[in-house]
């Protein structure tokens, strides 16, 4: 690390540029944002785009030849510089250039100008890539970066209480003095909106980003810093604007009714941004302390209301793209939500209330088309309404939110709470009647409530066509285009049996319906199913064994379902008895429903929610003479990969359990 003295030069170096060249265009404005002429505008952007060039050509050369160009701009003591500090400010420690540098970009990226925005944001990068060898120094430098934010939440709510300095006192080390920054600001009359705090989250993403880049040691004090500050947000204040609380904010023409959601959902969506790359799996392995994660998980909910809530009639890729990221967030939280049974319940009702449309899409994605036209036949557009094909980005969503959701019900439908784990949950009196054994504050009814509204509405009260496949079929079909979510559901409903011995003994109505579900998603039939899907081509399994991305999950996957299937030998032969047992429950639910209308799906000859709906699958006994063939092979192919050394890591675990397969096998 360059010792003290150069760095003091080096900030004060850049402070004279930035001052010399940019200070002029910082004339007090009466209200945000900015205004410029055209040549106005010109001349700013050559000033910006020259400060920037500067800045990037220092930091290629030498820092030497760069501090004694400008070394007649320091006194041989060090003080105080050209720079506007305060007239008690102390003797010159390098800070205060820090903190005027930081004010006065930021006072660019509230101009009405998107390129004067995004040239302020490139320079503050530019300074934050020249510091970043200066490790103290850059950390106050991000820490201001994040006080600017929270000034900036403080002038968009226009309220004189101490909260955010407050805030911002807390978020940054003892060693900063945030108070002549706030200082600073005053001093170059910043009056900042919400595009301000945009920019600023465009700025830290991208600084992310490098540091992730050049796989810098500083990557992780960047993470947890900013993961404290945003979890100190003023997340209420945030809500009071974004629904129109605050009086002083219909003042402005900017925060309009029209433009308000706008503004607030592009400041959520810079927000989610950053936040996805804070959460960037291949970097929470190597991240210590990793209990900071789980601040961020109370403060999807948040985000989500503020991003999601209310109308949304304005742009609707904006929208679809905010849906996109908190559920991304929400995929990588997502291990941190089981430390606790409430955040369980909290993000259950998020699904609920802002993704119910996903969650309750028809899952089969079957287009009725006449036989003789190809699949992704341009005559077969002309046929069917476009409307009716999916978006293949809302399959996305929808693979997401469901995962998400079953993940939550069934993690909460069998967990067996110990009374340690405070959290209110609904109170569903048909479950309640039935409490569940083991269950606390009624967690379990909870999850089992919300399974069985889901499945309710996706499957007892759809109609499938005889001609499409089963909802197991359908399901997996749903999770083949995408292999990492393929397994992540797969391993998820390994668990589903847990949920039916959790109720074994209760026969209400729901109770019953929850029980259909557990038994359409056994794993031994799915695992069928899957087998079948792929063809029973053992190649395809070994790509993904191999694969880097869905390696481990398709081995974890295998391990644990042949190990039922070792368990459930006589169910694996014999998939008759899985029809058998769905068909049994159909009965019983309509029996205690007293539903007439729905004797048609239990009465109908050919059974349609198990495998016999399509005739590959009726034969039980062809499925498991396919499915034996292809776990043979699979373990041949392992064998000789083995032996040649050419497997990525051990498969003798996997070896030993298809040797138990064989064994069986050859016995059955």
């Amino acid at each position: 690390m360059p010792p003290p003295e150069m760095q003091k030069r080096k900030l004060a170096h850049i402070c004279d540029l930035v001052s010399s060249s940019l200070l002029l265009h910082l004339e007090p404005a009466p209200s945000p944002p900015r205004q410029l002429t055209r040549e106005g505008e010109r001349q700013l952007l050559l000033a910006l785009s020259t400060v920037n060039k500067t800045i990037r050509r220092w930091d290629q050369e030498e820092d030497e030849w760069a501090c004694e160009l400008f070394q007649e701009t320091l006194s041989d003591s060090g003080e105080v510089h050209s720079c506007c500090l305060l007239p008690e400010a102390r003797p010159y420690d390098g800070f205060g250039c820090l903190a005027n540098i930081v004010s006065m970009l930021v006072g660019f990226l509230d101009f009405c100008s998107d390129y004067v925005k995004h040239s302020a944001g490139n320079i503050l990068i530019s300074v934050s890539s020249t510091l970043i060898k200066f490790e103290s120094i850059w950390i106050q430098f991000i820490e201001l970066a994040w006080g600017a934010i929270h000034a900036a939440s403080k002038c968009v709510h226009n309220t004189s209480h101490s909260t955010t300095d407050s805030n911002s006192d807390d978020s940054t080390s003892s060693g900063t003095r945030i108070t002549s920054f706030m200082t600073a600001l005053s001093e170059h009359r910043l009056n900042t909106s919400r595009q301000t705090m945009s920019s600023l989250f465009r700025v830290l993403h991208a600084i992310l980003k490098f540091l992730k880049q050049s796989d810098s040691d500083l990557k992780d004090d960047f993470i947890c810093l900013s993961i404290h500050q945003i979890h100190k947000m003023p997340w209420n204040l945030f809500h009071q604007l974004h629904a129109g609380g605050l009086a002083s904010c219909a003042k402005d023409s900017r925060f309009s009714t029209s433009n308000d959601s706008a503004q607030s959902r592009i400041l959520t969506g810079s927000l989610l941004q950053l936040l996805g790359s804070l959460l960037d799996q291949s970097y929470l392995r190597d991240t210590d302390g990793q209990d900071m994660f789980v601040k961020l998980v109370d403060v999807v909910p948040k985000i989500a209301s503020l991003s999601l809530g209310g109308q949304h009639d304005g742009s609707k890729s904006l929208y679809q793209y905010l849906k996109h990221k908190i559920l991304m967030v929400m995929m990588r939280l997502k291990p941190y939500i089981q430390q606790d049974c409430s955040h369980i319940v909290s993000w259950l009702k998020l699904l609920r209330r802002y993704f119910g449309d996903l969650l309750h899409q028809p899952i089969s994605q079957h287009i009725a088309k006449p036989e003789n036209c190809l699949e992704d036949s341009p005559f077969l557009l002309d046929m069917v309404d476009l409307v009716e094909s999916q978006d293949k980005s809302t399959r996305h969503l929808q693979r997401q939110a469901i995962y998400l959701f079953l993940s939550c019900s069934i993690c909460l439908s069998y967990n067996r709470n110990d009374g340690a784990l405070q959290c209110s949950c609904k109170r569903d009196e048909c479950l309640l009647g039935h409490k569940v054994q083991g269950c606390s504050n009624h967690c379990n009814c909870f999850g089992l409530s919300e399974i069985s509204d889901w499945f309710q509405k996706c499957y007892l009260n759809g109609s499938i066509d005889s001609k499409s496949s089963s909802f197991a079929l359908s399901f997996l079909e749903l999770y083949m285009e995408e292999d990492d979510m393929l397994f992540s559901i797969l391993l998820q409903l390994l668990d589903a049996p847990l949920v039916f011995l959790k109720i074994a003994n209760f026969e209400t109505k729901e109770l019953v319906g929850v029980k259909l579900f557990s038994s359409i998603f056994d794993p031994v039939h799915l695992f069928h199913l899957l087998l079948f899907l792929l063809h029973y081509d053992h190649m395809v399994l070994v790509d993904y064994l191999i694969s880097r991305d869905v390696g481990v999950l398709c081995a974890q996957y295998l391990l644990r379902c042949l190990r039922l299937v070792s368990q459930s030998w006589h169910a694996f032969v014999d998939d008759s008895v899985y029809s058998t047992k769905i068909e049994k429950l159909n009965c019983k639910r309509q029996r205690i429903s007293g539903d007439k209308d729905s004797d048609r799906a239990s009465s109908s000859n050919q059974y349609k929610n198990g495998s016999g709906c399509d005739k590959e699958v009726e034969d039980s006994r062809k499925l498991f003479l396919d499915a034996k063939k292809c776990l043979y092979l699979l373990k041949r192919t392992l064998e000789d990969l083995q032996k040649k050394d050419l497997f990525p890591y051990n498969p003798k675990p996997l070896l030993r359990s298809l040797a138990r397969f064989q064994e069986l096998g050859e016995q059955g």
